[in-house]
């Protein structure tokens, strides 16, 4: 019985094979023809945005601590007693140029005044007198002169009549007699007259030195009243009222608070980026290295400067770029660009605008001058490579140089041409000549448009 069942299954599995074959040659006849496109599905899409140029500055970032420009360390000129001390005069009082913070005892010192006042008065006396005593003598001696031209014309005739034999010789002796008196009287007068230079000179330098001794006590009286000579924040006060001090001694600690420094530190390679801006100015610069770096040439190159807190989201101070320093940091081998910020106390907000007092860690951006550069997102830059969409809307990798990398964009001043489209999306793989489709990305050229400003 097997036996047939065998026989039977061998003759219709050839059939079954047949037929199998033949349903699908008919479900493959029966299928549409297939179309090939051959770049549908190759075509890449990508985001661009139109190359544009702009004017911007180069800016370099230090950090740095903010130091007063004037550190008053107020000491005593005189000794004494405090009699007064401003109740303001405590650690972190503003206080306005002028104010008189402290007072000091001067009763000695008016008295020692009066004395050399008196000193004075009693060497002017003297020196009156004296200049009376020239003056007198002066005319005396004129006087005397004339009595002595006279006694002489007298003696001329009485000799002439002794000879004549008409008077006796005892007259003429005796008016010889005179003259001779005379010409002592006269020799006195003139010996006297140059002694009261010597006299005068003397008295004058006496008066010199009491009027020293009265302007001198006059200073110490001023010197008792201790004032501001500028706008000030006090940092420390060391005296009391009814203490005494000597000369010499520190009584508060103050800072100017209309003006501020900050000592920056700079990377030295970053300078080369500002270096490229100062092309054409060779003499100037020359002449600032001859005679030293000052601001005025700062300004003339161009170099500006704003200081904010070293925290996002802070307000931006304007400074004044003021000198370099002379040596590089020996740790962290960076250069000390100090900067200075006017009125920091101006215009300030609790809690959003704080004003830059000491000790305060900022940020110090240094801007050169301004230059046109292709401006692109940092994004956009592929190991010194560019992708650009040429006129083919193939993608075109285009290697450049000099590039500046600056916050999150980059500045080029070759290497593109205003109008092209910049590829900003990331392409894997960029094969040069592969077909993209660009899409424009207005809000990316947007928000470069608005960096540039904020620059």
């Amino acid at each position: 019985m097997s036996y047939f069942k065998d026989l039977t299954l061998r003759r219709f599995f050839p059939i079954a094979v047949i037929l199998c074959v033949l349903i699908a040659i008919a479900i493959i006849k029966s299928r549409p023809s297939m179309t090939h496109e051959p770049s549908a599905g190759l075509i890449t899409p990508v985001h661009v945005i139109e190359v544009k140029p702009y004017k911007v500055k180069p800016i370099i970032t230090g950090f740095g601590t903010v130091e007063p420009d004037i550190s008053l360390a107020s000491k005593a000129e005189v000794s004494g007693k405090i009699t007064y001390v401003h109740p303001q005069l405590r650690n972190g009082a503003i206080l306005q140029k002028g104010t008189v913070v402290i007072k000091i005892d001067s009763e000695d010192y008016q008295l020692a005044l009066q004395q050399a006042q008196s000193t004075v008065s009693s060497n002017q006396a003297k020196v009156k007198e004296i200049q009376l005593q020239k003056k007198n003598v002066r005319a005396d001696l004129h006087l005397v002169q004339k009595k002595l031209n006279l006694a002489q014309v007298e003696l001329s005739r009485i000799e002439s009549l002794v000879k004549q034999q008409s008077i006796s010789k005892s007259s003429r002796d005796n008016q010889q007699s005179n003259v001779l008196r005379l010409k002592q009287e006269v020799q006195k007068l003139n010996s006297q007259l140059k002694t009261i230079p010597q006299q005068l000179a003397s008295a004058q330098a006496t008066l010199a030195n009491a009027e020293s001794l009265v302007i001198a006590q006059q200073l110490n009286i001023d010197r008792t009243i201790i004032k501001l000579p500028f706008n000030a924040r006090i940092s420390e006060r060391v005296v009391e009222a009814e203490q005494y001090i000597f000369k010499g001694a520190l009584l508060f600690n103050a800072q100017t608070t209309d003006k501020i420094l900050i000592n920056a530190q700079f990377a030295l390679q970053h300078f080369r980026v500002l270096a490229k801006g100062f092309q054409g100015n060779e003499a100037l610069l020359k002449e600032a290295f001859l005679t030293g770096f000052s601001s005025d040439i700062f300004q003339q190159l161009g170099l500006t400067a704003k200081v904010r807190l070293a925290m996002k989201n802070t307000p931006y101070w304007p400074a004044n770029v003021e000198r370099i320093s002379s040596r590089l940091d020996p740790v962290t081998r960076t250069l000390g660009v100090v900067v200075s910020v006017d009125n920091p106390y101006k215009n300030i907000t609790p809690g959003t605008n704080p004003p830059l007092i000491q000790g305060m860690y900022t940020e110090v951006i240094l801007a050169g001058q301004g230059k046109t550069f292709h401006v692109i997102p940092r994004d956009a830059l592929h190991e010194n490579e560019i992708f650009i969409v040429n006129k083919d809307s193939q993608l075109e990798r285009r290697p450049i140089e000099n590039s500046q990398i600056q916050g999150e964009m980059v500045f080029l001043s070759q290497g593109l041409n205003k109008g092209e489209t910049l590829i900003v999306s990331d392409v894997f793989p960029a094969i040069t000549g592969m077909q993209v489709k660009p899409i424009i990305k207005p809000g990316l050229q947007q928000k470069i448009q608005n960096w540039v400003q904020e620059q």
